[in-house]
């Protein structure tokens, strides 16, 4: 079968990736796995170089056995292959320590193999040293790329891009002095999803679908990023942040935005782009007194527990929303939103409930309406189902929901890429559709929401690990005559 235009393209282009915070989980568990699976699937350029930068004093070979023991390793000769990429530098890119050597070492690999490699920079660290770490990029000319044949550099940022509007300006303002537009990339591994780029093909391939998908029709949508797991090793930093900064201001915000935008005039990045930044334009920001009523926030039991947390902490580990869009198609539909730490379950999901007419010729025959749903799901198991209402076999007429679903995994014989496989090769090739774009309309949405929270209003809820958060989210709802439906509607049980 032949590959993708970008994937050949990709194949070609000689590549340096330089990984700050080399020794970090994010790194040891997503990035260098999949640079892996990439390099045994034969999708990076011949000429490819990871050159893997923290504090830690390691030699190459040393760092190479530590992420031997995070990739799962099948074929030990791929392994040895691959390791032979990458080598090892200590330096500290926030202190401007050694990025004298970075520069060094991928001079001398272009040397090596005779022409300039396009360099780009993945900053998986901190994002409270993102400042000074991009100051020091700029001080060292890193942004300018292999100077010798003007290839400029890109910059690969992970969430949270600051923690309010103005500390992301003031981010924004540094990178600017360096980079332009085309070589920021602000990554968001939920963007990488197959289901969430599914939804361009689901609405804007499927006639039956875009006619349908607005107020008209549509009564509510929820959205639901639930996990089961707790803050981990990462209270330094979440506790800091908490889930609102966290989840809603990126992940969340932005599948609402892919889920509802209007159609764009072409499918390139611009224009997808452009569509997405609209809806969060328009997302209607909160006035202090809506923020008590339209807002939950909790914590787990004990969370003030947990390593490098404050035994005073008031950072919510859940965070439930409502919000409404001012769009022509969108206006007056209520958009719930969730998100918690060590909840029942592993269930991401974006639901379309559709409104319930009350079809006269069967109103004798259901206890309560049926409407129906579109469940795009995310995790556990990546698909998309619809709920339909059908007669129940029998002599009688009783109706009953029904569920079809299309699931990833049964559907294709095709490997199905990790999220981070399919955007490091998109940023090889400098695809920046399912990258963030501006961060600074949503900050606008969030930070009254923080400020009114910082004020101890809505109060903090706790909730117990393994449940469904606190009944105040529940109640957020139900006051509307609605109730949850993830997990109720979860599909792809395999």
């Amino acid at each position: 079968m032949a590959l993708p235009e970008e994937i050949q393209k990709a194949q070609k282009i000689p590549t340096a990736f330089v990984i700050f915070g080399a020794t970090g989980d994010l790194s040891r568990k997503k990035i260098f796995p999949s640079f892996f699976e990439l390099f045994k699937a034969g999708l990076l350029s011949e000429n490819f170089k990871i050159v893997a930068a923290a504090r830690s004093k390691f030699s190459n070979q040393d760092f190479r056995q530590t992420i031997k023991e995070r990739v799962k390793i099948q074929d030990t000769g791929a392994w040895e292959k691959f390791a032979e990429l990458v080598s090892y530098v200590s330096c500290d890119v926030a202190e401007n320590a050694n990025l004298d050597l970075i520069n060094k070492r991928l001079e001398e690999y272009e040397k090596e193999i005779g022409q300039c490699t396009q360099r780009i920079f993945y900053m998986a660290i901190s994002p409270y040293i993102y400042a000074n770490s991009f100051e020091n990029l700029g001080k060292h000319q890193m942004h300018l790329g292999c100077k010798a044949h003007g290839v400029p550099a890109k910059i690969v940022i992970e969430k949270p891009f600051g923690h309010n509007l103005e500390s992301a300006q003031k981010l924004t303002g540094i990178l600017n002095k360096y980079f332009t537009q085309k070589q920021i990339f602000r990554i968001d591994h939920y963007l990488g999803k197959e289901t969430v780029q599914n939804i361009f093909a689901f609405r804007f391939g499927n006639e039956i679908f875009e006619p349908v998908w607005n107020k008209d029709f549509i009564d509510h949508v929820q959205i639901t990023l639930a996990e089961p797991e707790g803050i981990e090793r990462r209270g330094e930093y979440y506790d800091k942040a908490g889930a609102l900064r966290d989840i809603v201001q990126n992940h969340l915000l932005q599948l609402v935005a892919i889920a509802t935008m209007d159609a764009p005039q072409r499918f390139d990045q611009e224009a997808i782009r452009a569509k997405k930044l609209a809806i969060v334009k328009n997302i209607i920001k909160m006035k202090p007194d809506e923020v008590a009523k339209a807002t939950v926030r909790a914590q787990y039991e004990g969370y003030l527990n947990e390593e490098k947390v404050a035994k005073d902490s008031q950072a919510e580990t859940f965070a439930a929303l409502k919000l409404h869009i001012d769009t022509p198609r969108w206006q007056n539909v209520p958009f719930y939103l969730r998100t918690g730490k060590m909840l029942t379950g592993k269930v991401s999901s974006i639901i379309f409930s559709f409104k319930e007419k009350g079809h006269k010729i069967f109103e004798n025959f259901w206890d309560k309406p049926m409407p129906n749903h579109v469940i795009l799901q995310i995790q556990p198991q990546e698909g998309i189902g619809i709920r339909l209402v059908a007669k129940k076999p029998g002599l009688s007429t009783s109706l009953e929901p029904v569920d079809m679903e299309f699931c990833y995994k049964t559907s294709f014989d095709v490997a199905q890429p990790d999220a981070y496989e399919r955007l490091l090769i998109d940023i090889i090739v400098g695809d920046q559709t399912l990258f963030l774009g501006q961060v600074e309309e949503s900050w606008k949405f969030i930070d009254p929401i923080e400020e009114v929270w910082a004020k101890g209003k809505p109060k903090l809820e706790t909730y117990k690990p393994g449940s469904w958060g606190p009944e105040a989210a529940n109640e957020l709802i139900e006051k509307d005559g609605r109730m949850w439906l993830a997990p109720l509607l979860t599909i792809c049980k395999i």
